[in-house]
């Protein structure tokens, strides 16, 4: 997630599977700073998993060398490997006013939320910017391919893109490049992609939390495993990590220099340097190009969490096949330029992804190259944009082009739903009245997942469509 190119249904980034899933509605199609764009939408829908397929698991660093060894780690799943433990991570300028992660629980006694909101709102100004670093967990750069679909047609070209430069959002759209069929892959030749045409059943994921049924929705209820709130200053089955590990004498690790890059560390209240202990991320927005990592709050005991950086700090994520992330937050327009200056962004990755190295220079320390899950749920590409975009990124990888209008001027609600039983994951724009209540009614949980509605502004991208 960071320097993401131009993508309509970049289903073959990184690994050659059907590009299709979307199209751009004729004569929405337009690029700007590099980037493709459609439709403004409150909701976005991501189907079709397919279920099986592979990585390469970090089985050891090496600080001394640098170097990294791994082993081939199979999935299976509906949702795989986005069922595994996931991450949450912030980049400033956003403001997190309130986070929750919830699991479906049928015995849940604890006061439920009934309200079923599933309006958007609509915040921001038409401007434009964009965030980048280099060839990282969602980064990509200038010569990588993008394929996509464009009224209709499919198409593939070289990226050129390779920052900001005059204000982008200013400029027409670009003429359409020419039709191609080639397919760029990184994660594996068309041959090793897997079928869809059935639904495996996932193994038990890893989950520390109590109490969670990962089955899916059911009649029950989801109950709040974990809550912030930044007016409060309260935090309850949260960790907020960054990456300043081995800095000042604080925990964490810089072994392996540049290899590996520092690892995760406590942050600190406003998220700009490392801390002894854990803390409370403070009631101030993140500035740019801060990032803040966001893990449960049990820690990783032997292998409990796979391998991890020897000397890090290490804390379970949020695994499972049905689970669901809630978050109110704003975007502030910084005015900011330069490196990430004045782009926002919130995605997950996989787990192992922190607990091992994500800027790192070495990229078989890290899982990410071979697929092991990403998923940008709202990025700003370019400084300043008002255009919020989401992207997948695993084996088979795709992004919508269609976008959610970034909250520059107030705050917005939203739902990240992983809903296992339905083979989908749902991002959707709240009603601003919905409450972060200890546990939601299934129903209230069911309407987040419901595909169209929002008076048009909904799509649907179909992952393993052919």
């Amino acid at each position: 997630m960071h320097k993401i190119i131009p993508a309509i249904a970049i289903a073959a980034i990184h690994g050659a599977v059907s590009v299709t899933a979307q199209a751009c509605a004729a004569g929405t199609a337009q690029q700007i700073g590099g980037n493709w764009y459609c439709s403004e939408v409150k909701a976005i829908t991501y189907s079709n998993f397919p279920g099986t397929g592979s990585y390469n698991k970090v089985t050891n660093m090496d600080a001394n060398t640098g170097q990294c060894t791994s082993e081939k780690q199979a999935y299976r799943g509906s949702l795989a490997p986005m069922s595994e433990e996931l991450s949450m991570h912030f980049r400033g300028p956003t403001f997190l006013k309130q986070l929750a992660v919830y699991y479906p629980q049928s015995d849940a006694k604890v006061k439920r939320s009934d309200h079923v909101h599933a309006h958007a709102h609509r915040h921001g100004q038409q401007q434009a910017h964009h965030p980048k670093r280099d060839h990282a967990p969602g980064r990509r750069a200038v010569g990588d391919m993008v394929v996509a679909t464009i009224d209709g047609q499919v198409v593939s070209w070289a990226n050129e893109y390779a920052g900001p430069g005059a204000s982008p959002n200013t400029a027409a759209a670009q003429p359409l490049p020419e039709p191609q069929t080639t397919l760029a892959t990184s994660f594996g030749s068309p041959s090793q992609v897997p079928s869809t045409t059935s639904t495996p059943t996932s193994p038990d994921p890893i989950n520390p939390l109590p109490h969670a049924d990962s089955s899916g929705g059911g009649s029950g209820q989801w109950a709040r495993q974990a809550y912030f709130n930044a007016e409060a200053g309260s935090s309850n089955g949260f960790t907020f990590l960054n990456h300043f590990g081995g800095t000042s004498g604080k925990p964490g690790t810089a072994d392996g220099g540049p290899a590996f890059g520092a690892s995760l560390s406590y942050a600190s209240p406003d998220g700009r340097s490392a801390a002894a202990s854990p803390q409370t991320l403070g009631n101030k927005m993140i500035d740019d190009d801060v990032e803040i990592i966001v893990l449960s709050d049990k820690t990783c005991e032997g292998d409990s969490c796979g391998y991890t950086r020897p000397g890090g700090v290490a804390y379970h994520g949020f695994g499972g096949d049905s689970k669901l992330f809630m978050m109110e937050f704003s975007m502030p327009r910084s005015g900011k330029t330069g490196f990430n200056g004045d782009m926002p962004a919130i995605w997950l990755l996989n787990a192992q992804i922190p607990l091992t190295s994500q800027y790192g220079t070495n990229p078989k320390c890290s899982c990410w190259t071979s697929g092991c899950g990403e998923f940008d749920l709202f990025e700003v590409l370019d400084t300043g944009n008002f255009r919020c975009k989401s992207t997948l990124h695993m084996a088979p990888a795709g992004g919508s082009s269609d976008y959610f209008r970034r909250p520059d001027t107030s705050t917005i609600k939203a739902a990240v739903l992983f809903h296992g039983a339905n083979q989908a994951a749902h991002i959707k724009i709240l009603d601003n009245g919905q409450n972060f209540d200890e546990s939601l009614a299934a129903d209230v949980v069911e309407a987040m997942a419901q595909e169209g509605g929002h008076g048009g502004q909904s799509s649907v991208f179909r992952l393993a469509d052919v």
